[in-house]
């Protein structure tokens, strides 16, 4: 007979019970008073993992071009579907064209 783990018991009872009692199994993972700031809305993470170097460059030239490292990227990934023959998607905000930073 396997042993129960006091971790999965816990979180088991806190799925399962509200203060009322009611099943909420569905609330666990995100709670209904995350607010995303009106610049992530409609917006995804696109993440990698890379060297420390790599990071402390980007920065460096976002900063010597008084721009983010968020708009390098964006320029990083257009120049890829540029190079595929793909449209330049990748804007910063909902309102610019295509290519702007």
């Amino acid at each position: 007979m396997a042993k129960t783990n006091p971790l999965t018991q816990g979180l088991s009872k806190q799925n399962h019970q509200t203060e009322g009692g009611q099943v909420n199994a569905g609330n666990a993972t995100k709670p209904s008073s995350t607010r995303l700031p009106p610049s992530r809305v409609g917006r995804v993470l696109i993440g990698g993992h890379f060297a420390p170097e790599v990071q402390t460059e980007l920065k460096v030239l976002a900063a010597q071009e008084r721009t983010s490292v968020q708009a390098l990227i964006a320029e990083g990934i257009n120049a890829v579907f540029a190079r595929r023959h793909k449209s330049q998607i990748a804007r910063l905000t909902p309102q610019q064209g295509s290519g702007e930073r």
